[in-house]
């Protein structure tokens, strides 16, 4: 939807969120939604996967008559599991906290409970992708050791349940070639079909929490970024 307007909010400063506890994520996500509504933003998507596993709901009841969220994982979670069968193996890679939340697994099992949900703890692999650590031989290791466990328990699917995981499939694919599941691709294909009827002007702007420099080079990843806004949204 290049016609929309958009802003971007990277919370370069607590990330990553997946070592933090909910009621950290919390704070962190009410502040930056607070900023939202100050921009007159409407709609949110969250990107997050932890976010959406741990704070989600909380957000949802604190903003209900303010902003229109949309979560990562509650979106994403039935499209996960198309075309797969009763007992295959789904696995979920994602961060320390998405893990102990069983997230995924729960929404997953709305949709079918006889789908088999391993979760695995990948804790290290943002600072990976961060710090573009991609032929490092620990960060190799770490890899390796994870995907392991979804070979171990023949895992049909992957879940990227992590937005830094997408940037590592080429080496997950060279390890455990399976199918991997980016749910963004999802929540994005939803976000536009509710909002295709919103207007704008193609505006885009982006705000970190932290090293702005820092973050465009990271974020040229994934978007041609030119400039990001240092601003604190503390309380």
């Amino acid at each position: 939807m290049p016609d929309k307007n958009y802003i971007f909010f990277g919370d370069t400063k607590n990330v990553p969120y997946g070592t933090k506890n909910s009621s950290e994520i919390f704070e962190f996500t009410k502040n930056i939604l607070n900023f939202f509504i100050t921009k007159n933003v409407k709609n949110v998507a969250i990107a997050c996967n932890t976010t959406s596993a741990v704070a989600y709901e909380e957000l949802k009841n604190y903003f209900k008559d303010k902003l229109n969220i949309f979560p990562l994982i509650q979106t994403a979670a039935p499209f996960s599991i198309e075309n797969l069968k009763d007992n295959d193996t789904i696995a979920v890679l994602a961060t320390k906290a998405t893990i102990n939340s069983d997230k995924y697994a729960k929404e997953i099992n709305k949709y079918n409970q006889n789908i088999n949900v391993i979760s695995i703890d990948c804790t290290g692999f943002v600072e990976i992708v961060e710090n573009r650590l991609y032929e490092d031989k620990k960060s190799i290791e770490l890899i390796k050791s994870k995907l392991n466990i979804a070979k171990e328990n023949n895992a049909k699917r992957i879940i990227l349940g992590c937005t830094h995981y997408p940037y590592l499939v080429n080496i997950f694919k060279s390890i455990l070639n399976v199918e991997y599941f980016d749910p963004a691709i999802s929540l994005a294909n939803i976000v536009q079909k509710k909002l295709k009827n919103i207007e704008g002007n193609n505006e885009l702007k982006f705000y970190v929490s932290k090293n702005p420099q820092e973050f465009i080079k990271s974020a040229k990843m994934f978007f041609d970024v030119e400039k990001a806004e240092l601003i604190s949204v503390e309380k």
